[in-house]
């Protein structure tokens, strides 16, 4: 039988199913070749619910975003204490001055 095309089974699942069934995302960057893992619980607090076929991200070593492939996974028992997932530790607003011309 064949595989089933990935697009197509991206297109079908959002976020907030990922995070239901337990998915982790795996994103992988084809220029670099850096694999990146990632809950879908961290990429809701930063996105709203979007189909996984959608999500854009960017390679945080060659700053591309033409190179990056999404994929799911569903975590077995073996992979419980030795799979390294990327966590969001915290938000961080950055303070810009916002300028308004007035007559004196």
């Amino acid at each position: 039988m064949p595989e089933m095309n990935i697009s197509k089974k991206l297109s079908r699942w959002s976020l907030e199913e990922a995070r239901q069934v337990g998915h982790v995302l795996v994103v992988r960057c084809g220029l670099c070749n850096i694999t990146r893992r990632f809950l879908p619980d961290d990429i809701l607090k930063l996105h709203k619910n979007t189909a996984l076929s959608r999500l854009r991200f960017v390679c945080q070593e060659c700053n591309q975003s033409a190179y990056m492939e999404v994929k799911v996974y569903y975590p077995s028992s073996w992979d419980v204490g030795k799979l390294p997932i990327r966590r969001l530790a915290g938000m961080r607003d950055i303070k810009k001055p916002i300028w308004r011309d007035e007559t004196l």
